[in-house]
């Protein structure tokens, strides 16, 4: 392992063991990715076949107008990358996913990366003892990694998949033990669970809009949600809901 390779792994692996924020490891993480030729990077877990990747995003570090499409799109679904992490054990570029002959919708969602500066990227995934579980992915234009370079990087993934999980378990855990949901929290999250808008829970509850907002908001911060898939998905794997 080179010199500079190994210094950047292991000055990451020390650094990220004191942090306490996931912001803080987020800056970490891109500087470190910056010293192997990238600029973004993305840490996230793995949905179910069909499921939109929204409340698995674990800590997302690259455009966040190319992650709103991304979303908006569905582009999983045809995401070739996406694809071929369900197929290995092993980190692999993009370009090795995309060899080929690409479906029309697997080209589009490809092109539509490189406009943002994602022409190229590594994607490490993430195995535990129950199997797949995540992927950490590092992006930037044409990269040039020795085997060397992808040791060190797959290293650098797991160390902070390990410590931003611990974090959200550690911070599950406080909220868990934290306040509960009033009765009307409740209410809304298990509308909104339904999918129904703010609108219609407010016309179903009788209470108005920016009231049923405010309860969906304070929902939130409860159980450490940032959007209202994560509210759900919290909601119920803390047993807020049934």
């Amino acid at each position: 392992m080179g010199q500079s390779t190994s210094d950047a792994m292991f000055r990451f692996i020390d650094c990220i063991q004191h942090l306490e924020d996931q912001q803080a490891i987020a800056t970490e993480l891109l500087r470190t990715a910056g010293a192997f030729g990238f600029t973004g990077f993305g840490v996230c877990g793995i949905p179910k076949p069909g499921e939109s990747i929204e409340p698995y995003l674990i800590l997302p570090g690259c455009d966040p107008e190319w992650l709103a499409r991304y979303l908006e799109k569905g582009y999983i679904h045809w995401d070739p990358v996406i694809g071929n992490v369900r197929r290995t054990d092993t980190p692999f570029t993009w370009d090795e996913a995309c060899r080929g002959k690409l479906d029309p919708n697997a080209q589009r969602v490809m092109d539509e990366a490189s406009e943002f500066g994602m022409r190229d990227g590594l994607m490490v995934p993430i195995h535990t003892l129950e199997g797949l579980s995540a992927f950490v992915t590092f992006t930037g234009e044409r990269i040039e990694l020795s085997e060397r370079d992808r040791g060190a990087l797959h290293m650098i993934a797991i160390y902070a998949h390990s410590r931003i999980k611990q974090l959200l378990v550690n911070h599950a855990e406080d909220l868990e033990a934290s306040v509960p949901f009033s009765l009307r929290e409740r209410e809304c999250v298990l509308w909104c669970a339904a999918g129904k808008t703010n609108w219609e829970i407010g016309r179903i509850t009788g209470l108005a809009e920016k009231t049923v907002e405010a309860y969906l908001r304070n929902a939130s911060s409860k159980v450490g949600a940032i959007n209202r898939a994560q509210l759900v998905a919290e909601s119920l794997r803390q047993k807020r809901i049934h």
